[in-house]
């Protein structure tokens, strides 16, 4: 007489291997975008961070911040994404534009006013494997005015 116990033992193993293939790849693939999302999320906190910093030292306080001030607190709050500064010539001219950039601009509602904006672009690669490398552009922007 056929043991079907045998048979069946067989046939769990091979269904359990083509289940585990596909969640493991659905895992990975949660995981992979959530890696994503947390550097979403650490560029946005970056350009809230320097905002709030530029805020507190507006252009009228005793100790107003400088563009270059800002950016270091931006790339200082998410040293992990290696963000990079703009920087200047001596005559004042763009030498090389970074990930993070901070403006004054003057306010639209209230012109005796201005407000500071940061603005981080990140290229985030994303790493699948067998695959080519997939760049997402990434981008925060915060603007709030200057209470001083």
């Amino acid at each position: 007489m056929l043991d079907k116990s045998r048979w069946c033992r067989g046939q769990s193993t091979a269904e359990f291997a083509q289940v585990a293939v596909v969640f493991f790849l659905l895992l990975s693939a949660v995981m992979m975008m959530g890696e994503a999302v947390l550097a979403y999320n650490n560029i946005a906190a970056a350009a809230e961070e320097a905002v709030r910093y530029a805020v507190a030292n507006g252009p009228n306080s005793p100790n107003p911040a400088t563009q270059d001030a800002i950016e270091n607190i931006a790339v200082n709050v998410a040293p992990q994404l290696h963000l990079t500064k703009s920087t200047f010539n001596s005559n004042g001219t763009l030498n090389y534009n970074g990930n993070v950039t901070a403006t004054w601009v003057t306010d639209s509602y209230l012109s005796t006013r201005q407000d500071v904006r940061v603005v981080i672009s990140y290229n985030y690669a994303l790493k699948i494997p067998w695959m080519s490398a997939v760049t997402l552009h990434l981008s925060a922007t915060s603007q709030m005015m200057a209470s001083q």
